[in-house]
């Protein structure tokens, strides 16, 4: 697919995306009790978390019913992913605490991630693996009710050691420090309580009491990483949108942080009951921020950095490398295109931002990211551009290119 953007002022209300992180958990949580998610969006990595608890015995209805099984089993000997990290890494422990023999594999991008922190970890307790990266064959059953594992990876693996333990009926977790991605580790924490189970986490110390999980019909809310890409396309192209389906920010740094951080950048950036309102300036201040918590704001913070005055820097970048590109080489590369700047230091990429007049109208590669694209698109709302495998956004948000039609964005798609 290839999308043509012409310059643009984006206007209007818009629907959050679902939030693909809620909806994959709210999916597994399938396992213990019934799940009814009405207006499911089906991207890619929605059907991979579908079609994985389909293996370990849940039934689906119309993919939007999830009816968890009477004994959790491995139904599936092969399990087939296209792109999801969070499912494979969380996948990865819940089939370890089921025991038995399965194999699973991806498409190339996922092929890439390594896995070699669950597999030291679960290693030690019982299971064995034929690889540290997919194709991957997993035998043996999780030995231990109390799992250390180190934490620098990714939090998906911790994530997954929560439902791990409640099929096991309990135990805990320690989390050998730094804590990467931590707030996506809360998101799961908070899912379980709210559904009535009772899991604590101190420090770097999990610990799962499990009891019997209430029912939940409804719908997934809106996601604010996805959603931010709206925000930023109004502040590249001087325009103004309401975003709804959201819920109220949390306390601690995530996605949700992101409303924060264009406000300190110059923008109009508030939420209020439920909706995120948004309104371009003439101009934006750089900005220094680690994202180590909440990487997938990255894209985001990068494009509006392109545009504001002076150096920003992003820093707590060095997992970028393994998500669906590099996407350090990635901001760096598309950037370099639209004719801002870049530096890479250790842990921290410099954005040397220029006046939005003199970006260029270039044609670019989603490389296989679905945030590549999204990121590009907004800056090509100024003065132009071609994004060509731009069905890519499909890997978390199908309905992308024709939100932004909806938003006034003059666009073409051949």
């Amino acid at each position: 697919m290839i999308v043509r953007i012409y310059p643009s002022e984006i206007s209007g209300t818009i629907k959050a995306p679902q939030s693909k992180s809620l909806a994959i958990r709210l999916i597994f949580l399938s396992l213990f009790t019934r799940i009814h998610l009405h207006n499911l969006v089906l991207s890619e990595d929605v059907i991979d978390a579908i079609n994985s608890v389909r293996a370990l015995g849940v039934e689906v209805k119309n993919n939007s019913e999830f009816i968890p099984p009477e004994k959790l089993e491995i139904k599936k000997k092969f399990i087939k992913l296209k792109g999801s990290g969070t499912t494979l890494r969380m996948l990865i422990p819940i089939v370890a605490a089921i025991g038995g023999e399965v194999t699973i594999d991806a498409e190339e991008s996922l092929r890439r991630r390594p896995l070699k922190r669950i597999v030291e970890a679960l290693t030690n307790y019982g299971i064995s693996f034929s690889s540290s990266s997919l194709p991957l064959t997993i035998t043996g059953k999780l030995s231990s009710y109390n799992i250390k594992i180190s934490g620098d990876e990714s939090s998906q693996y911790i994530s997954g050691l929560i439902y791990a333990l409640h099929i096991l009926n309990g135990g805990s977790i320690e989390i050998l420090p730094p804590i990467s991605s931590k707030s996506y580790i809360l998101l799961t924490v908070d899912l379980f309580n709210r559904f009535g189970s009772n899991v604590k986490f101190y420090g770097n110390k999990i610990h799962i009491n499990p009891n019997n999980l209430v029912e939940f019909q409804g719908e997934v809310a809106g996601d604010y990483g996805l959603a931010s890409f709206y925000a930023l396309s109004a502040l590249v192209s001087g325009g103004r949108t309401t975003i709804v389906n959201l819920w109220e920010p949390k306390k601690y740094f995530g996605d949700h942080s992101i409303v924060k951080i264009l406000k300190e950048m110059g923008a109009t950036s508030e939420y209020l009951d439920g909706k995120w309102y948004v309104e371009a300036k003439d101009k934006y201040s750089s900005i220094k921020v680690n994202i180590d918590d909440a990487p997938d704001l990255a894209m985001t913070i990068a494009g509006l950095a392109a545009i504001a005055e002076g150096t920003s820097e992003i820093t707590g970048i060095e997992r970028l490398r393994i998500k669906e590109s590099d996407r350090i080489e990635s901001i760096r590369k598309v950037l370099g295109l639209y004719g801002v700047g870049s530096e890479v230091k250790s842990n921290s990429i410099l954005i040397f931002g220029i006046n939005k007049r003199m970006l260029s109208s270039p044609i670019t590669d989603c490389l296989n990211d679905h945030r590549v694209a999204m990121m590009s698109s907004a800056l090509a709302l100024v003065n132009g551009g071609v994004i060509t495998s731009a069905e890519c956004v499909s890997k978390s948000n199908p309905n992308y290119w024709q939100d932004l039609l909806s938003l006034n964005a003059k666009i073409s798609i051949e």
